[in-house]
């Protein structure tokens, strides 16, 4: 029988119980022994829906209670740092929605926390892990796309609020949700060097980045991050990688077009025009859920229960957490100073 971890869950908020809880019946590396919130009425539904043997609202007394080889917390970031060490204390590795903290200073002590106790901590970065991105990275690191030259990558969302005690949504918005884009960027085109930003405001909840940058390996990256283009939650995501005399292109995580060097069918090249190839997810596909679907949230979830039982290692840790806050951090002081900021 294939061995299982003993994974804990705590949190049972929207987000986790409609995007997370629903993959862990399809990992068999999962055995889900409890489940944690403050609220009781969350813990006991969630523990019924999901199969956990048991609840709790205290995770202390949970982890005094049961032997875990995991636990995953899914909150707000003062949360993930708090219940982080706690768990932490208690000998048990933790997976962390993004952000992993708040701030650049609050997501280094929860990394530098892990590592004093020989432990370790993933962030849930489910792009990593999305079909259409692991195509890309694919495409990306072979011999032919010749490597990624220049990155452009666009994301918007509607109207932002102050979240977490950040009081100004332009801040907010940089730690809590295009901090997914920076890890993205990362993930293509390796750790970044530098950043200029230029921050306009059509209102205090709508607003655009428009960024340029470049990679410690000196390749440039530019960036268009906005909270304009819906009146609601509508999210709109695009990357377009350069490579050696071809290119590749993701919108919405659903859809890859690729250009590559050689043309595909020669016999009807035509002058000035292009041949590509193109990915997108078919009907069956789409019938998933978002949880079981295209879109990465369980494959990191099985990632990290790979990770707990040593046959795996988490494609973000606790440190690139750190690492993308420190590029939130430095997009909002180019944006204020008007200066380009080293990393």
């Amino acid at each position: 029988m294939e061995k299982r971890a003993k994974i804990a869950f705590i949190g049972c908020g929207s987000h986790a119980t409609s995007s997370l809880y629903p993959t862990i019946h399809t990992i068999q590396q999962i055995d889900l022994v409890a489940v944690c919130d403050l609220k009781e009425e969350l813990a006991r539904r969630n523990a019924r829906y999901f199969g956990a043997l048991r609840w709790y609202t205290d995770a202390a007394e949970m982890l005094k209670k049961e032997e875990l080889d995991g636990a995953i917390i899914v909150g707000t970031p003062q949360m993930h740092v708090e219940v982080g060490k706690l768990c932490l204390d208690a000998g048990v590795p933790i997976l962390v929605e993004k952000p992993s903290a708040v701030s650049h200073k609050e997501a280094v002590s929860l990394a530098q926390y892990a590592e004093e106790r020989g432990l370790w901590g993933a962030v849930a970065y489910m792009k990593r892990y999305a079909v259409c991105y692991q195509l890309a990275k694919r495409i990306a690191d072979s011999d032919e796309f010749g490597g990624v030259h220049a990155l452009e990558a666009k994301f918007s969302n509607g109207p932002y609020p102050a979240i977490w005690g950040i009081e100004d949504p332009a801040q907010a918005f940089l730690v809590g949700q295009v901090v997914h884009i920076f890890n993205l960027a990362r993930f293509f085109g390796g750790e970044i060097g530098e950043i200029y930003a230029k921050l306009y405001r059509l209102n205090p909840n709508m607003f655009a980045y428009a960024i340029a940058g470049e990679f410690q390996s000196g390749i440039p990256f530019t960036m268009n991050l906005n909270s304009l283009e819906a009146s609601d939650w509508k999210i709109s995501e695009k990357l377009v990688l350069s490579g050696n005399g071809c290119w590749l292109e993701v919108d919405d995580m659903l859809n890859l077009r690729y250009r590559p060097k050689s043309i595909p069918l020669p016999e009807f090249k035509v002058g000035g025009r292009t041949q590509s190839i193109e990915w997108h997810p078919e009907w069956t596909e789409l019938l998933a859920t978002k949880a079981e679907g295209a879109f990465g949230y369980r494959d990191e979830i099985e990632a990290f229960a790979r990770a707990c039982l040593g046959e795996d290692k988490p494609r973000s840790t606790l440190w690139d957490g750190a690492k993308d806050l420190r590029i939130s951090e430095a997009v909002w002081e180019s944006a204020n100073t008007n200066k380009v900021v080293k990393i």
